[in-house]
């Protein structure tokens, strides 16, 4: 009894791996499985995820459509599940140690860079000197303590490498005037 399961069952593994539209299948199941890992790793809207999960439908769809049997449906679904376990360990090991830990969203616990500029912290730069790096007519970018800022100007006209000092901090936005 159990010898006759068991050759069932290997049969049915088999065919998965037989003929021409099986293997499509099974290089379908593989596509999807590619898509939705590379999905893991790239951020954006998730058409690497919504395409990798359509070839995984289509691939079980089509297994059951030809004529393959709830046996063969089990496999593929157990192939997934294995896969997608391994694609979890695989993320949660980047987010520990590998790439994604490397990432400044899980270093600094934002997406933002580390000299992102908000009105909070722009009225440090009250009545400080720097430098225009470009010409200011009227906006420009200055040199202020090390750090490059885009300043804007009162309408005046201000060449490049001419020395100013931030007069006024409006928001985000820091207004120069020349010294």
């Amino acid at each position: 009894m159990w010898q006759s399961l068991l050759s069932s069952w290997g049969a049915d593994f088999v065919a998965l791996f037989s003929n021409s539209i099986n293997i499509a299948c099974m290089v379908c199941l593989l596509i999807g499985l590619i898509l939705c890992f590379i999905e893991c790793f790239v951020p954006g809207f998730g058409v690497f995820g919504i395409t990798g999960l359509s070839f995984i439908v289509i691939s079980l769809v089509v297994i059951l459509a030809t004529g393959g049997t709830w046996r063969q449906f089990v496999y593929i679904i157990g192939i997934m599940f294995l896969v997608f376990v391994v694609i979890l360990i695989i993320t949660i090991r980047s987010a520990r140690f590998g790439f994604i830990s490397k990432s400044p969203l899980v270093q600094n616990e934002t997406a933002l860079p580390k000299n992102y500029s908000n009105e909070n912290n722009l009225k440090h730069l009250m009545d400080k000197v720097g430098t225009t790096q470009t010409v200011c007519k009227p906006s420009g970018k200055a040199i202020i303590e090390g750090e490059t800022y885009q300043v804007v100007t009162d309408g005046e006209y201000i060449a490049k490498n001419s020395e100013v000092y931030v007069a006024d901090v409006d928001g985000t936005t820091i207004i120069v005037k020349k010294r």
